[in-house]
Parts: C-alpha cells; structure tokens; sequence
C-alpha cells in the first residue's frame, strides 16, 4: 500500500470499475478501520463470494472526493483470515483524527462504490487486536501465487516495506524463485513490440512455441535471442516488408500486438524474451539476482525493477525504473578513452529519458568480464536510499537531495515532472509498488552513446536520434551476430527480502 498521493489515472481505474455495474446485486457492507499503536492503520471488510478486490481511497483531516487518490490509498486482491485488509504500518495517527474515505470493491465482474464515509479516532488499539465485527475468520484460501508468507504473532517486526495485497515483516522473505519450473502463476511471459518504450529496444519479446526464448532447464532460467528473419514463416524481404502479427497471446496495449514494415520502420529484426512478476509487487527491500550475463555485440540484460501503477505518469520514465545491475555484451567498447564493454556493470534510478544516465553508477572488473561468469547482484531499496551491491559488496548508492531525487536533475532536463514528483516522497518516484522484470534487450537509443567503437575498429551502427536507426542496426547483422556466442541472460535465482 502506498500512502502517497497517486496519479490521475489510478482514479478513472476506480471510476471504470464503478461504470462496468450492471445492476445492484452486493451491498458494501460496513468498514471497519483500526487506528494502532505506536503507529500503523488498517481497514478491513468481511469476505463474500465472488469478491475480487478492494480498494481503500482516504484523507486523514480533509475531504476526499470520489474521483480523488488518497494520501492513504491500498487495494487487496485476496482475503486473508475471512477479511479483506488495507494496512499502511507506518502511519501515524492521533486521537481526534478524521479519516473522510470512500472504498470500491469488484464483485462477480462488476463494481460498485461506497462513499461519504468518515471515521473518528476514539482510541489507538494494539497491533494483535483482533476485528470483531463481520462472519467468523476463516483460513485464507490455499494459492499457489507468491506471497509474504505466514506471520506469527508477536513475531513480527515492523518493517517498511509494503506488499501489494499483503503484508510483510522485518527480515522476512516476500518472494523467492529458483526456478526448478517456470511458474506462470508467478511470471507472465511477455510478447508484445515495445513500440511505446523510451529505449525503444530493436526487439520484439515473443513467447515463441519452438524454440523458445524463455525456458527453465537444470534450475536456471534462459532468455535466448533470435533472428526474426530465421525463424518460420519469415525471410530477409519480411523484414523489409512483412507483418509481425502477435495479437494470439499479446500481452500489452492493441498498438504493440502488430507491426507492419513501412520504408526505413522495418520489423524489430530481434526476437527475445522477456517475464515480469505481475502476480508480485512491492514498495522497498532487498532484490538479489544471481545472473550470468548475456556476451555478444549490441545486447544487454534486463534485470529490473519497474512500476506497477505508473503513478506518476508513462512517457520518459517518469515513474521510474529500477536497473539492478546491467553490462553491455560488446567484449571490447570505447570511445575516448571511455570503457563501454562487458568489463562496466551499471546500474542505478532512472527517472528521464533525455538525461537517462544522471543517476546511473558503473564499476570496472579489472580482469574479466561480468559475462564470464555468474554473481549475485543486490539492490537495496528504502525510503531514503538506493544501494547496489554485487557478491555482498557495495559498490554504488543514490541518495535524494533536501528537496527530493528530482533535485538531482538539471535544470535541462525538461521531461522530468516535477511539479507531479513533488507530492510524493523525497523517494519519489520510487515511493510505490515495482514488480520484476528479467529480459534480454538489443540495440536501442539509451544503452549504447553514440561514437562508441568496437574492438575490431568498426563504428556502432546506428545514430541514437536517427528515423534510420533500426534499418542502420540491422543492415550491420554480418558483423554483430557473429559475436553472439553467449546471447543468453542466465538466472540461478531470484529473492526480495522485506527491510
């Protein structure tokens, strides 16, 4: 749950659930909220069949309206105990407090809405007070979805970080994969052209049926890229001219399921993949990824955390994402004395596409490279700090200015969107929930500056800002895909454990 105010668009979701109601079949039954000592809030109400969602929208000491986001703002997708519960553990409420609220729930397919509430802190309670008004608790249901686990009272401690429909204790393991299968009640398998990406990656991420691009064997994870032109059905004219139709098992907006090849706008000429941990959300904790990198001429990892809601809007990264470590696959890349190659792991916040870099950190591995074999890469994410980590040591932190990350930028980055950042935290945008994406991504026009070189002398291929960046790239294909003799992203596993 994110007690920090939430963009526009979070409201017109609440408002399309109100509009699908088709007829008045569930009443919302009463809210109960608990204002706890020291601190921390909750607001529950009883299960019922079909119930799919709540979703909680308050002020404390000022009127909300219905098409407002709260500065206490949850939403649950699962009871817990016969309950469905909102909890921010960390707010501070007082005697004499008013909380004015209003909920949304999702039963059976449709919506309906509860507002005009209010309620007055009488009391703080103790953590363990149990809620006894509704039906008896009752086990929550038994599921296969990654969770906070099970809590036992009086055993957890507080914790900062927050878990998307649950709750978490200090120290506690929120999630875990070692991907002895590939669960898809865990991972959704992407496929889609991210045609609306700020890096526009020259790429298209496909769940391909043969030959896959996502695969677990022997306890390891495989992201392998492809030649579209290799594959059945298409050729090198394709590329110039053909449709790439991925509308059976799209998994983004109707713009990124097609694409058909236009003058220099050709068909992303690489095929990869690419899974993200929709079913899992959360806002600050520790990530570890133990990784082997993929090696080859213009690829590079994925390994990310990115936002869940966008809450403060889409274009230009203005939400954030989180790069928890990442090395180009070029063996030997320079400009001007400057190492870009697979021996430079960065990674850090991004906030702005046009000054993509401003936070990003980077480390030299002095014999080697990172690709050469696999490390186990953290990143520690808290309400007043990002620190990077790989094999246990630290080797990069970002900390916001006085007045909050944004005031890191220059003043020349215009898309960064202040004014909206600055009704967040001094962490914002990194003040809500992230899920986790592991991919192989290729090309590009944020990952690679341009006027870098190869080893062999031969220049990057394309221009950063070029209409003919794509055709440039894949008119080069002789010389880079020769180098992909380890194009695989290799993923031991993955772990976040709660601050």
């Amino acid at each position: 749950m994110s007690a920090e105010p939430s963009a526009r668009f979070s409201a017109f979701f609440f408002i399309v659930l109100i509009l699908i109601q088709i007829s008045v079949q569930y009443e919302i039954p009463d809210v109960t909220i608990q204002a706890l000592k020291p601190k921390g809030f909750r607001a529950s109400i009883p299960d019922a069949p079909k119930l799919a969602l709540f979703v909680f929208q308050g002020h404390v000491n000022r009127q909300i309206s219905q098409n407002d986001v709260g500065s206490i703002s949850g939403e649950v997708i699962r009871a817990k105990d016969g309950r469905w519960t909102v909890e921010d553990p960390n707010l501070q409420l007082k005697v004499g407090d008013v909380i004015n609220y209003y909920v949304v729930v999702s039963v059976d397919r449709a919506g309906y809405v509860k507002d005009n509430l209010s309620f007055t802190v009488t009391a703080l309670e103790d953590r363990a007070t149990p809620v006894t008004v509704g039906p008896t608790p009752r086990p929550p249901p038994v599921t296969a979805r990654p969770g906070p686990g099970t809590r036992t009272p009086g055993t957890c401690r507080p914790t900062l970080t927050t878990v998307r429909g649950g709750t978490a204790c200090a120290g506690q393991t929120i999630f875990e994969e070692n991907f002895d299968t590939l669960r898809d009640d865990m991972w959704q398998i992407e496929q889609y052209i991210p045609v609306n990406s700020p890096d526009y990656p020259f790429v298209s991420y496909q769940r391909l049926a043969i030959d896959p691009t996502v695969s677990v064997s022997d306890g390891v994870l495989r992201i392998t890229p492809k030649i579209q032109q290799q594959l059945s059905g298409f050729n090198e004219e394709s590329i110039y001219s053909g449709t790439l139709n991925l509308f059976s098992g799209c998994t983004a907006s109707a713009e990124a399921c097609m694409k058909q090849a236009w003058g220099a706008d050709i068909l992303p000429p690489v095929v990869s993949g690419r899974i993200t941990s929709k079913g899992f959300a959360f806002t600050y904790g520790i990530v570890t990824v133990r990784a082997k990198f993929p090696q080859g001429d213009w690829i590079y990892p994925e390994i990310l955390l990115e936002p869940f809601l966008k809450k403060y809007g889409s274009p230009h990264y203005s939400s954030g994402v989180l790069k928890i470590a990442s090395a180009r696959g070029n063996k030997e890349l320079t400009s001007g004395g400057h190492d870009y190659s697979n021996k430079v792991l960065f990674g850090g916040p991004i906030m702005d596409v046009e000054c993509h870099d401003t936070l990003l950190s980077n480390k030299i591995l002095n014999e080697g490279a990172w690709g050469d074999s696999y490390h186990e890469y953290s990143l520690r994410w808290a309400p007043d700090r990002i620190t990077l980590s790989v094999d246990g040591t630290e080797w990069a932190r970002v900390e916001p200015a006085a007045s909050g990350l944004r005031a890191r930028f220059p003043s020349r980055c215009r898309q960064l969107p202040r004014q909206l950042l600055s009704l967040g935290s001094n962490m914002a945008p990194f003040d809500d929930h992230f899920y986790i994406t592991l991919g192989v991504g290729a090309g590009s026009v944020t990952e690679f500056p341009d006027g870098v070189t190869t080893g062999s002398g031969r220049p990057k291929p394309w221009s950063n800002p070029s209409r003919k960046a794509l055709l440039n790239f894949w008119q080069d294909m002789d010389s880079w895909h020769s180098t992909w003799n380890q194009p695989e992203l290799l993923v031991d596993y993955v772990k976040v454990v709660a601050l």
